[in-house]
Parts: C-alpha cells; structure tokens; sequence
C-alpha cells in the first residue's frame, strides 16, 4: 500500500504498539474499533498506522498475524525509529536506546496527526481507555 494514496486528505492515527506490551493487546481492539465506527459512513476520515517497537521483525510480524494486518511502517524503514523519535512514544526498556530524546509516552501511544504531521490530539491511549471506542 502506498502510504501517500492511503493517508491523502485523512487524519492519521499513529499507534506505537509491541508485542511486548501486555497492556497494548486490549488498546488494539479498541482502536480497531475505534476505527470502525469512525469510517462506517465509507468516507475514511482516519487511518491507523502502527509504529512497532519490537525487537525483531519477526516479534512484528506474529503479534500482526494475532491482531491484524495493520498499515504499518515496514520494521527496518528509518522512517520507523524516527517517528519514535519525533514523538518520543517508546518503551522504558528503550530509555537507553533513545538517549536524549524526550520521552514522552511509552507504548501503547496513540498520536493523531493531520496529513502535516502536525500532533491534533496526544493522549489517544488516555482517551481510549476511559471513553472506550466513543474517543
């Protein structure tokens, strides 16, 4: 899928998300959900992209085969670690990896970006979790 084609005109979800992260499983499902519901009307307003922070493409690739066949950035595209890097949404057990880079979520992180990449809402994790797929 060409990233351009998919995200034109749209309001972009980035999900930074690992298989790793016990806590990312149910945000998944209410994001698909969320997604859902958002788009029912055939207009596709949002576009949910996963970033990955796994270690391996591989840890990607089985937690996708469970969850779903997201949009997501291909694991070893540098555009990956510096989406991670520019909204500083990564694991504790990256701190070190990502030395002097703000942080400022770990995973699950939802961003939502207009098509600019300009942040229009930071706490789509927060949201999810106490309004559920109403967000």
């Amino acid at each position: 899928v060409n990233a351009e084609d998919a995200f034109k005109g749209k309001k972009v979800a980035l999900y930074f998300s690992a298989s790793w992260c016990g806590d990312c499983t149910p945000i998944t499902a209410k994001l698909a959900t969320l997604y859902e519901m958002i788009n029912e009307d055939g207009d596709e307003d949002l576009e949910v992209c996963w970033v990955t922070s796994d270690e391996t493409e591989e840890d990607m690739k089985q937690y996708m085969k469970k969850h779903g066949d997201y949009l997501h950035v291909k694991y070893d595209d540098e555009l990956r670690v510096e989406l991670i890097k520019k909204y500083g949404c990564f694991g504790g057990r990256h701190v070190e990896r990502y030395a002097g880079i703000e942080r400022k979520s770990g995973v699950p992180a939802v961003v939502i970006i207009n098509k600019a990449g300009d942040v229009l809402q930071f706490n789509g994790v927060q949201d999810l979790e106490t309004k559920g797929p109403e967000a």
